[in-house]
């Protein structure tokens, strides 16, 4: 159901976790000191500081309707949503209010949706903050200049598939605004999410008569968060100070603990990592969004006082080996069963860097963070496989000899090649001969998401969007899911599945939608159409003055929002 590029995130997810580490959570005390992994975060930060952000972006965009930031990113410096997430070290991350007095309301199961704004919010400007403008803020999103964001709602919304934005004059009806403080929003079809969906970025608000030029109101957005942009420097630099106008005791998910926060664009990222491992100056005040290397964490770990301010991820993006189960070889379920007792988990964990670096083994499709998540493995062939029990299914299914091929993108980086050639070795023991097909990104991604593609097994990552089972069971095995770009890269089509998947998306109650999304996960792999293989590990490094910089469960980056500057 997602507009989101899949290009990027359905395969290319090793770009953003190659090599990661598990164990603490760095720099959650006011003394700087590393914690161990039982700590918990930090309930405020101190006040005062400058906050240094080194991004390798090219440039940084504070543009809502276009954006796919997560809640807790740097965006929300800016832009408070109705909704916001609360993250911890050591608990699943909550829905809390935001710019709302609660997480929505529903009285019809789902299709129609009330918030009510909280009293007496104020933009940086000194303007009320109404309900019309989170209505205009959401109805941007829709123009065709802002393509790419997240874009659940863009097909929930009543009218939403035929709108075009407002500026050519036109509202979307299925936004009502009440009164100043009350909006109700008319979906077409129930959704039990859609609290989740009014915490990403196109729900900020934004004055239209603010927005005379929207290319370039990204750069001097009117803040409803805690900073507003005082200098942007397109592709260098942006500065941000406080707004006078927000108040602490209205926002659940921002400590706003620095005076000031400068952002540079544009750096070299294994320059980034390198400053922030050597701690000197402005650098001791900072954090990034730059990726470490193996190399690195060799650095990092022969270091205690730089290791100290490393934060790892317990959970991340899910790995896994798609199974195309239209194809004539894969269409027996003790084949695709053998081929999950055949993989050997731990090669291929090593191949990411073991479970320090890669990540954890898996065998479900939910990820830890995720509401529901409920272990279980119904192929334990151990970690490193269990050849016998795989060639005992491939006998009774009449396939000992299978020749099948494996596409998987190999331009992204060499460990792509690395986990193929462990799939080829760990099959051959069981008899089943692999042909590699090593493909550049975009053919490999047009080769999988169309249906019928010509492809037996290929590998693949995926991070949800937000916490819930639906934001990885839907996109990867719904049968809308197959072809025309989809995720469906098993070719996976279950009508039992399909109508779980629905009445799950359609359940108000999230935890009671939780407990379904689980049982589904073990639904789909009763039918297994993919092997799991890993849940890769994020980090982040941080300056030796920061506090509060932990990576929750989900989403698996450090939240830019709550952290603080240790003035010494």
């Amino acid at each position: 159901m997602a507009n989101r590029s899949r290009k990027l995130l359905f395969g290319g997810v090793a770009l953003a976790a190659v090599l990661v580490m598990s164990g603490c959570n760095a720099n959650s005390q006011p003394s700087g000191e590393a914690t161990s992994g039982s700590a918990t975060a930090l309930d405020s930060v101190p006040s005062g500081g400058t906050l240094h952000y080194l991004s390798r972006r090219a440039n940084e965009s504070f543009e809502t309707a276009s954006a796919q930031m997560v809640p807790t990113s740097r965006l929300r410096w800016v832009h408070r949503g109705l909704t916001s997430w609360q993250t911890f070290p050591d608990k699943d991350t909550v829905l809390v209010p935001d710019l709302a007095t609660d997480t929505g309301k529903t009285d019809d199961g789902g299709m129609t949706w009330t918030f009510t704004l909280q009293d007496d919010l104020t933009f940086s400007d000194g303007t009320p903050i109404t309900a019309q403008d989170v209505k205009y803020g959401v109805e941007r999103s829709f123009a065709p200049m802002f393509q790419g964001g997240l874009g659940y709602h863009k097909t929930l919304l009543e009218g939403g598939t035929e709108y075009d934005g407002p500026y050519d004059g036109q509202e979307l009806d299925s936004i009502e605004v009440v009164d100043d403080q009350t909006l109700v929003f008319h979906l077409n079809r129930p959704f039990g999410n859609w609290p989740w969906i009014v915490s990403m970025p196109a729900f900020a608000p934004v004055p239209a008569a603010a927005d005379t030029n929207p290319e370039t109101y990204s750069e001097h957005p009117v803040a409803s968060g805690p900073y507003q942009i005082t200098s942007f420097t397109k592709g260098a630099q942006a500065v941000f100070e406080r707004n006078p106008y927000w108040k602490a005791e209205s926002d659940q998910a921002r400590f706003a603990g620095p005076d000031k926060i400068i952002l540079d664009m544009g750096l070299n990222n294994d320059t980034i990592v390198q400053r922030l491992i050597d701690d000197k100056g402005d650098d001791k005040n900072a954090i990034s969004n730059a990726l470490l290397s193996p190399a690195q964490f060799q650095r990092i770990e022969s270091d205690p006082s730089v290791e100290s301010r490393l934060a790892n991820s317990d959970s991340g993006y899910f790995r896994y080996i798609a199974m195309n189960v239209t194809r004539p070889a894969l269409a027996d379920l003790k084949v695709r069963q053998a081929i999950n007792y055949a993989i050997n988990k731990s090669e291929l964990q090593s191949v990411y860097g073991g479970p320090k670096f890669g990540g954890t083994i898996t065998s479900n499709i939910m990820t830890p963070g995720i509401p529901g998540y409920t272990p279980f493995d119904l192929y334990d062939g151990g970690p490193t496989g269990d050849v016998e029990k795989a060639k005992a299914l491939l006998k009774e299914a009449g396939a000992e000899n299978l020749t099948l091929n494996l596409a998987y993108a190999a331009d992204i980086s060499d460990i792509e090649e690395k986990e193929a050639k462990s799939i080829k070795n760990a099959l051959a023991k069981v008899g089943i001969t692999i042909e590699l097909n090593g493909l550049d990104s975009d053919s490999w991604f047009e080769l999988v998401s169309t249906a019928g593609g010509d492809y037996d097994l290929t590998t693949s990552g995926w991070g949800a969007d937000f916490p819930s089972g639906m934001s990885t069971i839907q996109p990867l095995f719904a049968s809308s899911e197959i072809g025309n770009g989809g995720g469906n890269a098993s070719q996976y089509s279950n009508p039992e599945v399909d109508a779980a998947i629905d009445a799950a998306i359609s359940e108000p109650d999230l935890d009671k939608a939780a407990e379904m999304w689980a049982a589904i996960d073990k639904q789909i792999m009763e039918d297994a159409p993919i092997v799991p293989i890993l849940v890769q590990r994020t980090q982040g490094l941080a300056g030796s003055n920061i506090v509060n910089y932990f990576i929750p469960s989900y989403p698996p980056f450090a939240n830019e929002l709550v952290v603080g500057v240790v003035t010494r």
